[in-house]
């Protein structure tokens, strides 16, 4: 499902709302592939807000969220993000490590229909301490074959529902965070992109086809819309969590 653009606190309620959803059995499993305006920074659940300099995103109209899963600070620009959620009775085994690992199957077939090589990084490496996600790939996120991290992953696993979400850049615009991250938080890793792995710009209809084609390898896809009870918990939550300061400022 492609759901367009949305605000940063909208992206985030709108996940949450199926994942709600889905634990009181009024929802059903989704991937769901969207963009954001404007560009928005999302930390991780446990990342201290001190890592970011709020001042300078406000500056540059950039957007700020805290996300319901963990891991470290992404700047969505020029990217699609996708997001997948289903239940324990959709999938066994029900293990983080073997959820990541399928997703990962999925992305890494997603990729190669645009003809790009990737593979599954075999265990965490680069500076494990920076605030910027994509200094590092994480055990089981996917990466080129020589330009490192590809695609930042993040999951958390609530009351057996599982949410997985990741920044997929087609350019290194998604480099710029460390301009908004604090003097102890920069990083001054080098970073990848489909444009730089692929030497040629792949845009957003390329990106959501393979995507689309690529997860249909691994499970069945079905076109569909969010429901009126998800639309209105998305607004709820969008205005009563994901857009608050108490969130944003709970690290």
């Amino acid at each position: 499902m492609y759901t367009g653009t949305g605000s940063s606190s909208t992206n985030m309620a709108m996940d949450e709302a199926v994942m709600i959803g889905l634990r009181n059995g009024t929802s059903t499993p989704i991937l769901r592939i969207y963009k954001w305006n404007p560009p928005t920074i999302t930390i991780g659940y446990f990342q201290k807000i001190s890592d970011l300099d709020l001042d300078e995103c406000q500056n540059d109209s950039i957007g700020v969220v805290r996300r319901l899963t963990g891991g470290r600070a992404v700047l969505h620009h020029e990217e699609l993000t996708y997001s997948i959620l289903f239940s324990e009775e959709d999938f066994t085994p029900f293990r983080k490590k073997d959820l990541f690992i399928f997703i990962a199957q999925c992305l890494v077939s997603s990729l190669q229909c645009l003809g790009i090589q990737s593979k599954i990084a075999e265990k965490s490496r680069g500076n494990l301490h920076s605030a910027n996600c994509f200094a590092s790939p994480a055990q089981f996120e996917v990466e080129s074959l020589k330009r490192g991290k590809l695609i930042g992953s993040a999951q958390v696993i609530k009351d057996g529902i599982v949410l997985q979400h990741g920044a997929i850049p087609l350019t290194g615009s998604y480099s710029k965070i460390t301009n908004y991250l604090t003097a102890d938080a920069k990083s001054s890793k080098s970073v990848s992109s489909l444009a730089e792995v692929s030497g040629t710009r792949v845009d957003e209809e390329e990106l959501l086809f393979a995507l689309k084609t690529g997860f249909g390898k691994h499970i069945t896809l079905v076109d569909g819309e969010l429901s009126e009870k998800e639309l209105q918990k998305t607004v709820e939550l969008a205005e009563n969590k994901y857009g608050t300061h108490e969130w944003l400022r709970r690290k």
